[in-house]
């Protein structure tokens, strides 16, 4: 989020974590955090995850709190990359292993850059409305658009899709035909000159993704015009009539084999758009999906990105991948880790996450082809097209030679 937001700056972690935090970390007052755990296991292999994820993300660095840790109060002994006796530890030399190959190579990571397939939208608008509509009794709403942000991002991650976060303001700069497809989450408020920048973005040959609630106020809390004739509906092929709910406890609804338990739906009526799936009760239009100009614009007749928000929920991540990705295709795949990629001019950089056990995995890169591979932090050469072994709880940074 930070890197995509400052594009075109250089960004790096100022306080990310030098080690496991024990008594303090808000737990006496923090009931989200003295409801759980004391902490997370942060040891050589989650330091080594935390760094290549940022690295894949775009920083130019990490900073971390702290090197040693503070010797009384509240924070005494912890966070720290060094141990108690403030000898280095394990977490600590892989630290220095990882930042001395990022040195290494730094001239080339300052060339690199993400190669996106979706732009998944941020809007201040949106997410001012959600917090607007957040009075006493209802003010969970206000968490809604960062529970739909993390939701399509965890989807996409875990489906290994490359993808960015596009903020409105970017659109308005012209950046749009940077991503093929543009993903909107939970996207309730649309502001009118957004809506013609990305009804010219879906004619110029975008595919545009909007799920529910969606398309509910313009910019000024009034109700968005979805009706025939409005932008809207001219680019997604269909009126927007009504939002509804489903509700395992009252009536659930069912879309394209998916039981969607608690989740917004929408009542909708195409006038250009074709129908993907339609609610299985009623066989009401579920998905649409309208051709307009040379691209396409579908509506997910449901609340995916929000419901995808906590680990888990398998099924809809697939659903929401799925209809999302349409007829692309990620440009590399690799089954049981997540894979980052950064685009250099003389080599590609690929960021393997293992949040398992020690795996051997076949990475493929179908849209690009290489001379070598290099592990970047133990010098090991690899075979071109041979299973690579990533440590359990770990990750691993290849270095792909064109």
């Amino acid at each position: 989020l930070a890197a995509d937001w400052a594009k075109g700056i250089w960004t790096a972690t100022w306080e990310s974590t030098g080690g496991p935090q024990y008594f303090s970390g808000g737990k006496g007052h923090v009931p989200e955090a003295k409801n759980t755990q004391p902490g997370f296991t942060v040891d050589a292999g989650v330091m080594t995850q935390l760094c290549l994820s940022y690295l894949a993300a775009g920083f130019k660095g990490f900073g971390f709190w702290a090197w040693n840790y503070r010797t009384c109060g509240w924070e005494g002994g912890e966070y720290a990359l060094l141990d108690r006796h403030l000898k280095p530890t394990a977490r600590a030399v892989q630290v220095g292993r990882i930042a001395q190959a990022a040195l290494k190579y730094r001239r080339e990571l300052w060339q690199a850059h993400k190669e996106p397939l979706v732009g998944v939208l941020v809007d201040w608008d949106n997410e001012a409305m959600w917090a607007a509509m957040s009075v006493d009794g209802r003010d969970f709403y206000r968490t809604l658009p960062i529970c739909a942000r993390i939701g399509v991002s965890r989807a996409l991650m875990n489906a290994n899709v490359p993808w960015e976060y596009v903020t409105a303001n970017n659109l308005r700069d012209g950046l749009g035909p940077r991503y093929p497809i543009i993903y909107m989450p939970a996207s309730v408020c649309i502001s009118t000159d957004l809506q013609e920048i990305l009804l010219r973005y879906v004619q110029q040959g975008g595919r545009l993704v909007l799920d529910m609630p969606g398309a509910y106020y313009d910019e000024f809390g009034r109700i968005f015009r979805t009706d025939k004739g409005s932008l809207f509906e001219q680019t997604f092929g269909c009126t927007l009539d009504d939002l509804c709910y489903s509700n395992p406890t009252n009536l659930e609804y069912e879309l394209d084999g998916l039981k969607l338990g608690q989740t917004f739906t929408c009542v909708l009526t195409p006038t250009t758009a074709k129908v993907v799936a339609r609610y299985k009760h009623n066989g009401l239009p579920g998905i649409t999906e309208n051709r307009c100009g040379k691209g396409t614009a579908l509506i997910l007749g449901c609340q995916c990105s929000i419901n995808c928000h906590k680990p888990g929920n398998t099924r809809l991540e697939r659903f929401l991948v799925k209809h999302t990705l349409g007829k692309y295709k990620s440009p590399y795949s690799a089954e049981g880790v997540l894979v980052y990629r950064l685009a250099a001019p003389g080599a590609d950089h690929y960021f393997l996450i293992n949040d398992g056990p020690t795996k051997r995995v076949m990475l493929r890169t179908h849209a690009h082809t290489y001379q070598n591979v290099t592990d970047v932090i133990t010098g090991q050469k690899l075979k071109l097209g041979s299973r690579i072994e990533v440590e359990g709880y770990s990750g691993r940074w290849l270095r792909f030679v064109k």
